[in-house]
């Protein structure tokens, strides 16, 4: 016990040069876990004794809101501003990457001397200008895209022994996803305290997601208590989550920090298998209160009340700032944000806001189509009263599960709420519809492009787009492809890119049906190319470059001016008919200057497989 105590006094005395700079920052967020997926919140099927006395310990914002799906809280949480004002409309196709030029938690955290580093899911791009090393993250050890397995992570990525991506490139791991990320954030941590440096350490998990892996055998015990599938996977990762959770709050405890470090938990959205709900109504992906409300406790001992509950409404634009105002952290002059500073009040020094709104949109229109098509289509306002649901109005405090619509009967409410609602979208419209682009031929030399963010081709074409954000629905289409007789009922897909070119030069284009990492084996049965056209359009120009049998790959030169570009690349010949099939991969490099006097194409030879 004094051995302890001696240490804990050591490290104590070590971490006063921290001090200065102000406290350190530990953000949990998991993904697709809802309000009641906590034990604490009632759920009788969930033990999650981690999260439970977390939220014993903090002051716990009972009515903290978020978007209805992940990437938009994502950005929200981040810069302070809604999800629509920073470019995030959408998970996936090219709606789903962090506007630059937007100051970020990260940036202002590293400009007052804190270490930062994020582990685990970031989903707000996977390309410069939008990669979180591009916003502020030193540390990065992260999977791709949305998910482990979605399009743009490494080809073949499991929930089991995962590569994982540092800004040096990918690693490989050992062992389940949760549990590589919190060891990892762990490590990372101890060698903040070991250099005396403040850091924000942002682990975000990208479970309890899709698809339902569990830890080995942990799904059969919530079995055993009575569960069936999908819950029971899903409730073991969430537990295997809390337990890393206990052994991180765990070591902070034995480094001698808690005083020194504030702990946030959270959630990105509604829970995604609403088993127990609390009683809400809604859940992921919905603009009710099930798919927007989720828990968020924020703990540092001898400063933020312990077992304190939040009613007024808090939301997730709060966080940037609040984050800031705790650690004395200035925002940067002239910042204008969504968010509160709710600092004051989590210190107790002031009451929490109540006369505030909040504004939801699912924002999950397709393609490109005008968003003013979708202004009237789900979205949600809320207040410390009332939540409006397009044309239904609901008093929360009276009718939390939303059963009674009292619009007729609190019209004047319903028409407030309406115009409240009408103004706030007047002034993202403009913002949402200028595409976000990813940048070629600037620092990130060889930039990998994936149907994951993919905007519509030009061309009128059937099929969903969506679908290709996952490997596994690329694995499948490509594998109908093959098999006689199936592609008949398969439909043309096809979808551009966004882009900026940073230097005017010559680019070389690679394009493919699967990335060059995966095996020769998964090449030859899916990717391997029938005789036909191959089509590469930039702008308003298009070539065509003729496809041999059994290609696998096909390149060209391309002369590009700078500014900004748009880019599509398929196969003809590989569907029925005029079908397009569009490159799922497609990697740009830039070479050198032009070659010629104008942007113009030239073909280089396909390399041999």
């Amino acid at each position: 016990m004094l051995a302890i105590l001696v240490r804990v006094a050591v490290t104590k005395l070590l971490l006063s040069s921290v001090l200065l700079a102000g406290p350190n920052v530990v953000i949990v967020l998991t993904d697709d876990q809802g309000y009641g997926d906590v034990s604490a919140h009632g759920n009788p099927d969930l033990r999650t004794p981690a999260m439970d006395a977390l939220r014993e310990e903090s002051t716990a914002l009972d009515r903290f809101f978020v978007s209805p799906t992940c990437a938009p809280t994502r950005a929200a949480l981040l810069t302070g501003r809604h999800e629509f004002a920073v470019g995030v409309s959408h998970t996936v196709a090219g709606r789903s990457l962090l506007r630059p030029g937007l100051p970020t938690l990260a940036e202002v955290m590293r400009g007052a001397g804190y270490a930062t580093g994020i582990f685990g899911k970031w989903h707000l791009g996977d390309n410069a200008p939008c990669r979180p090393e591009d916003r502020g993250f030193d540390e990065v050890f992260v999977h791709g895209g949305g998910g482990i397995g979605q399009t743009p992570d490494r080809w073949g990525n499991t929930y089991w022994d995962p590569m994982i991506r540092r800004k040096n490139g990918w690693v490989a791991t050992d062992g389940y996803c949760t549990d590589v990320f919190f060891a990892e954030a762990t490590k990372w941590m101890e060698t903040q305290v070991t250099a005396r440096k403040p850091f924000l350490l942002w682990l975000a998990t990208n479970a309890p997601h899709d698809p339902y892996d569990a830890p080995k055998g942990k799904a059969e015990e919530l079995k055993e208590r009575g569960l069936d599938e999908p819950a029971a996977s899903f409730y073991a990762m969430i537990e295997n989550i809390d337990a890393n959770l206990g052994r991180l709050l765990g070591r902070i405890e034995e480094l001698g920090m808690e005083e020194e470090t504030i702990v946030i938990f959270m959630t990105d959205n509604g829970s995604a298998v609403p088993h127990f709900n609390a009683g809400m109504k809604g859940a992921k992906a919905s603009v009710d209160e099930g798919g927007v409300r989720v828990p968020c406790f924020v703990r540092w001992p001898g400063k933020v009340a312990a077992g304190a509950s939040i009613l007024p409404p808090t939301a997730h634009v709060d966080v940037m700032p609040s984050v800031a105002g705790l650690c004395g952290v200035a925002l940067p002059e002239g910042w204008k944000g969504d968010g509160l500073d709710l600092s004051a009040a989590l210190l107790g020094q002031e009451k929490f806001p109540s006369k505030r709104t909040l504004f939801t949109h699912l924002g999950r229109w397709p393609g490109d189509e005008s968003p003013e098509r979708f202004r009237s289509k789900d979205f949600s306002v809320r207040d410390e009263r009332w939540r409006l649901v397009g044309l239904e109005l609901f008093d929360m405090q009276e009718d939390p599960g939303q059963k009674v619509n009292v619009f007729e009967k609190h019209p004047e409410e319903a028409t407030r709420l309406l115009m409240e609602y009408g103004r706030w979208w007047e002034s993202v419209v403009p913002i949402v519809r200028e595409p976000v682009r990813q940048v070629i031929g600037g620092e990130q030399q060889v930039v990998e492009l994936t149907a994951h963010d993919w905007w519509p081709s030009r061309e009128e074409e059937a099929g969903n787009r969506q679908a290709f954000s996952h490997q596994l629905g690329i694995r499948n289409f490509l594998d109908k492809a093959r098999v006689a007789g199936t592609r008949n009922a398969l439909p043309g897909t096809s979808g551009h890119w966004k882009l900026e070119a940073a230097r005017a030069g010559n680019y070389q284009i690679r394009m493919a049906l699967l990335p060059k990492e995966a095996s020769k084996d998964e090449v030859a049965h899916l990717a391997k190319l029938r005789p036909g056209t191959a089509h590469v359009r930039v702008g308003q120009e298009e070539v065509q470059l003729k496809v041999l049998e059994g290609a696998t790959e096909l390149s060209l030169l391309l002369d590009l001016d700078a500014g900004p570009v748009e880019l599509e690349a398929w196969f003809e010949g590989q569907l029925l008919g005029p079908r397009k099939l569009g490159a799922f991969f497609v990697e740009l490099e830039r070479l050198g200057e032009r070659k010629r006097s104008k942007a113009e194409f030239h073909v280089k030879e396909a390399p041999e497989k």
